[in-house]
C-alpha cells in the first residue's frame, strides 16, 4: 500500500472534514428558512429537474445521493405533506415513481435561494473565479469516477 504524500494527506483530510461540516451548515439554514431537511431538498432537486415525468424510486435514491430506504422515508414525509405523489410506474408495475407537486415545486423554489445564500457566504465568496472553475473541473472528473465505480 502507498501511503499519502503530505499534500494527498491535507486534501484528504479537508474533504471529510468538508463532508461532515458543509450539509450540517446547509441543513441548518434550509430546516430554518425553509422548513426542508437537506435530504428533503436533495429529493426536491431532483423531481423538480425531472419534471411531470417524475423519477422512480430507485433512481431518485441513487440521484439524491441516499439509500434507498432513506429515499423511502423522505419521500413517504414529503408525501404526507402534500409536496411529492407517489404513483404505479407505467413501465414497471414492480416499481413506483415520484413527482413533485405543484407545492412542492413552490417549496424548493423557496428554498433554493437558502442554499445558494450560504454556499456563497462559506464557499464562493472565499474563491476567485479561476479557483472555482479548477475545484469545479476536478470534482466534475472525480464525480464521474465514483459514478462508474458505484454502479
Amino acid at each position: 500500500m502507498k501511503d499519502f504524500d503530505e499534500k494527498e494527506d491535507r486534501l484528504w483530510r479537508n474533504l471529510m472534514r468538508l463532508n461532515g461540516a458543509l450539509p450540517r451548515l446547509l441543513e441548518e439554514d434550509l430546516v430554518r428558512g425553509a422548513g426542508l431537511s437537506l435530504s428533503e431538498f436533495a429529493i426536491l432537486l431532483v423531481l423538480t429537474e425531472a419534471g411531470a415525468a417524475g423519477r422512480r424510486m430507485s433512481d431518485l435514491a441513487y440521484a439524491g445521493r441516499l439509500s434507498p430506504s432513506r429515499a423511502t422515508r423522505v419521500v413517504a414525509e414529503l408525501e404526507h405533506r402534500g409536496l411529492v405523489e407517489k404513483s404505479q410506474s407505467e413501465s414497471d408495475a414492480r416499481g413506483n415513481v415520484a413527482v413533485a407537486t405543484a407545492a412542492g415545486r413552490k417549496a424548493f423554489r423557496s428554498a433554493y435561494p437558502i442554499q445558494v445564500n450560504r454556499a456563497r457566504e462559506i464557499l464562493f465568496d472565499h474563491l476567485t473565479p479561476t479557483e472555482v472553475a479548477g475545484l469545479a473541473d476536478a470534482l466534475s472528473e472525480l464525480l464521474r469516477r465514483v459514478s462508474a465505480a458505484e454502479r
